[in-house]
């Protein structure tokens, strides 16, 4: 049984803290996998495609559960947000937000990592 969100966090670093965590999990897997796409296709010879592929896989597999996690503690302040029937209207539109937003980049940070897993790394970064 998971403990329950406690509203006494209500603050503008708190809720701040759901939008950023989408981000920068999809800014980290978007620098990483294209860094090392880039510098494996500039020294083929450093490691094998089978590793750069799993190494692009891990990287892509953490920053989609940081944002699928994000996005369920997000739904959870937003639904407990709903059930207090006070004015809680600034509070509601962020975590609201933060949900729309982690479950894009959710969505974002799996096409990005796709191609490399399917094709050869310096194919699928178009060089």
């Amino acid at each position: 049984m998971t403990k329950p969100v406690s509203l006494n966090r209500v603050g503008s670093g708190y809720l701040w803290r759901f939008w950023f965590i989408a981000i920068a999990a999809w800014a980290l897997q978007l620098f990483i996998c294209y860094a090392l796409v880039e510098w494996h296709c500039a020294r083929p010879s450093t490691f094998s495609e089978q590793t750069l592929q799993r190494i692009v896989g891990i990287v892509t597999a953490v920053c989609f559960v940081a944002a699928l996690v994000n996005l369920r503690y997000a739904f959870r302040y937003y639904r407990q947000l709903k059930k207090q029937k006070s004015s809680h209207s600034r509070e509601i539109f962020m975590s609201s937000g933060a949900c729309i937003m982690s479950g894009f980049l959710a969505a974002v940070i799996l096409m990005q990592g796709w191609p490399t897993l399917l094709l050869a790394a310096c194919s699928s970064a178009g060089g």
